[in-house]
């Protein structure tokens, strides 16, 4: 159960990252960019991350498919 946990919140995590990473594109309108560079930076570490625990989900048997028609 702590598996799902973890991995909505990675989830929310890189939503947030990637919405503040658009928000000091618009803010900053082109001039210079650092912030904007290391929140996306910070996304796709996030991205990474919950790329990792799921696939350490499937692995381990925590997570499965479950579709109703399978």
């Amino acid at each position: 159960m702590w598996l799902k946990v973890v991995i909505v919140i990675l989830f929310i995590a890189n939503l947030a990252a990637l919405g503040s990473a658009f928000y000091t594109l618009l803010t900053d309108k082109g001039r210079g960019g650092q912030r904007t560079a290391r929140l996306l930076l910070l996304r796709v570490s996030l991205a990474a991350l919950l790329l990792l625990f799921i696939v350490y989900g499937f692995w381990s048997g925590q997570l499965g498919i479950s579709a109703p028609w399978g």
